[in-house]
């Protein structure tokens, strides 16, 4: 396992066992996320709609993982209260030690309707 892909996994762990804080460890303070709804341009604003939504969960699997020296992948299905299972690709870059850049990909139609987005 590269250094980049125990970084990740050790983000992915700790947010889906609920420990936002650990989750928040790994994000460097210029963290870029780039996501299809709502926008997070501080690392608080991220951890809190993370903190948010990620306690929504009821069950998350891990289907794939990928990682060179810089960058990894993860591929899994999230069971969230109220909105049923969604498919989330996250592409990850890792700078000395930390997520510097977290791009989602997800559809985004049960989060829009549930009305998770803001206008």
């Amino acid at each position: 396992m590269t250094k980049t892909l125990e970084v990740v996994k050790a983000y992915y762990r700790a947010w889906t066992t609920k420990n936002f804080a650990a989750a928040g460890e790994h994000l460097a303070p210029t963290l870029v996320v780039e996501v299809p709804v709502n926008d997070y341009p501080t690392v608080a604003s991220f951890l809190q709609a993370l903190s948010g939504f990620g306690s929504m969960t009821k069950r998350i699997e891990l289907l794939a993982e990928f990682a060179n020296d810089a960058e990894a992948m993860l591929l899994y299905d999230m069971d969230v209260e109220g909105l049923g299972t969604i498919r989330i690709a996250e592409h990850f870059t890792v700078e000395d030690g930390k997520i510097s850049r977290l791009r989602q990909i997800h559809d985004t139609h049960a989060i829009r309707a549930a009305g998770f987005v803001k206008t």
